[in-house]
């Protein structure tokens, strides 16, 4: 499982994130979408290591006050969905 989403970040583009924030109704700033595109890239592999310990709340700062509530529901809704494919 790890080549394929290895694969997937590997082409990630900010265009895709922006495209999947507006699906969920989400308006991301430029310095958003920098920190978004370069945590994904950077860190993704770690995240999905130690997944039970990630702490999003600890992200807050990277996001405004009308987002970081819905990309924490987000997180919450795609972890849940794909948890069982990352163990």
């Amino acid at each position: 499982m790890n080549n394929l989403i290895k694969n997937y970040v590997d082409k990630l583009t900010k265009e895709q994130i922006i495209s999947f924030a507006l699906l969920h109704n989400i308006v991301l700033n430029d310095e958003e979408i920098d920190f978004t595109y370069q945590f994904i890239k950077n860190n993704w592999e770690k995240v999905f290591s130690d997944f039970d310990s990630f702490n999003i709340d600890s992200y807050s700062k990277y996001y405004t006050k009308e987002n970081f509530p819905k990309i924490k529901i987000l997180f919450k809704e795609y972890s849940e969905k794909f948890k069982p494919f990352l163990n």
